[in-house]
């Protein structure tokens, strides 16, 4: 029974960083939505950067999400 509430433990703290994901998912489209908002000029130089930023920042929020998911099925 230790080892099962144990697996919870875990499962529960490595989700976290997908929380930081999220807060910093929101903070980056916040301030991508303002620069466009002040210099629409900017926008096809911005449009590259920022895909490609919430592309590494969403896959640091999945995997610890995939992580969790095989500490609890194991």
């Amino acid at each position: 029974m230790e080892i099962e509430a144990a697996k919870a433990i875990a499962g529960g703290l490595v989700a976290l960083p997908a929380f930081g994901a999220a807060l910093g998912l929101g903070s980056y489209f916040t301030s991508y939505n303002n620069a466009i908002a002040r210099n629409p000029e900017t926008k096809k130089m911005l449009d590259e950067k920022f895909f490609m930023a919430v592309a590494f920042v969403e896959a640091l929020g999945i995997i610890p999400i995939g992580l969790a998911a095989y500490i609890l099925a194991s």
